[in-house]
């Protein structure tokens, strides 16, 4: 598919030649400062199905292009459907049922935005965010759907939906407690309050704050360094993580943990990995590509 609203490309991993393994998915409207639109909603969630059935990603990183990161919901399209845009706006010729469809409109749009962020954080692959500047509304939100935020000493972060009238979603209510936790998450979504990258850095919502003009280089290293490890081993520690984040250490935890264990020392890459150590050299992972089948065949070369 061609994107509009956002940019898409898969790039070489400098430490491992001719592994196209690290994507760099940009939101794409500068002019509006990457505010979020249906289009976009809709983007997203294409990508996210094209992603997660290509096991040869395994890290992206997401930024904005131009001055910021996102500005959040694109408020002219936020509006129009609730009543609060421009009087003369329609959706087509619903005639009596305008004000049915424009509800009916309101609520997939939200429905989109959802499903297509649980994708997105669903995502086999370890998501970065590269915060370039602001980031609020929706765009924190989407941040906290990272798995790790590292943020230009440029950016400035804020979850603005309560003072706006709306709620914070995507995620945002059960993320951001998670992240700072739940005292300092309400002040930010009930003040309104935009903070800077330092004092984003002290309470724990992002990673790492890199000089702005180094942001993308620095983040791009680090990608590379995550994708030079086999796959499933980083994609069974971002589930396993999860899963005991959100769920503790439950019995389906376990159970979970227990079953990726079992796939990952059937592979060639734990093999190898185990030989490489003991030998004390570099490893040499090759797999495994889901594009064929998932177990390795026992011996390395």
């Amino acid at each position: 598919m061609e994107y509009k609203d956002l940019k898409w490309e898969v790039r070489e991993n400098p430490n491992r030649t001719g592994e196209n393994s690290i994507g760099i998915l940009t939101l794409n409207r500068p002019d509006f400062l990457n505010a979020i639109n249906v289009r976009m909603r809709v983007e997203l969630d294409i990508l996210c199905d094209e992603v997660a059935h290509n096991s040869n990603i395994k890290v992206i990183i997401i930024t904005g292009e131009g001055r910021g990161f996102s500005a959040g919901g694109d408020l002219k399209s936020e509006a129009d459907p609730l009543g609060a845009g421009e009087e003369n706006f329609d959706f087509g010729n619903f005639g009596a049922y305008k004000e049915i469809a424009n509800y009916f409109f309101n609520d997939l749009r939200h429905q989109v935005l959802q499903r297509a962020f649980k994708k997105f954080e669903d995502l086999p692959c370890i998501v970065i965010a590269a915060i370039n500047g602001p980031a609020v509304g929706i765009g924190l939100e989407i941040c906290t759907l990272c798995d790790l935020r590292f943020a230009s000493d440029k950016a400035k972060l804020g979850e603005v939906a309560v003072p706006a009238g709306f709620l914070p979603e995507s995620g945002g209510a059960r993320n951001l407690p998670k992240l700072i936790g739940i005292g300092k998450a309400l002040d930010m979504i009930l003040t309104g309050k935009i903070i800077n990258a330092n004092e984003a850095l002290d309470i724990g919502l992002v990673e790492k704050v890199i000089p702005h003009k180094q942001l993308l280089e620095e983040t791009f290293s680090y990608a590379a360094q995550i994708a030079s490890n086999p796959y499933l081993s980083v994609r069974y520690a971002k589930e396993l993580v999860k899963m005991y984040w959100n769920h503790n250490r439950t019995v389906e935890g376990w159970a979970r943990e227990f079953a990726a264990i079992q796939e990952i020392t059937r592979t060639d890459d734990c093999i190898e990995g185990i030989r490489a150590f003991l030998d004390k050299r570099p490893a040499e992972y090759r797999g495994p590509n889901y594009d064929n089948p998932p177990y390795g065949t026992g011996k390395t070369k």
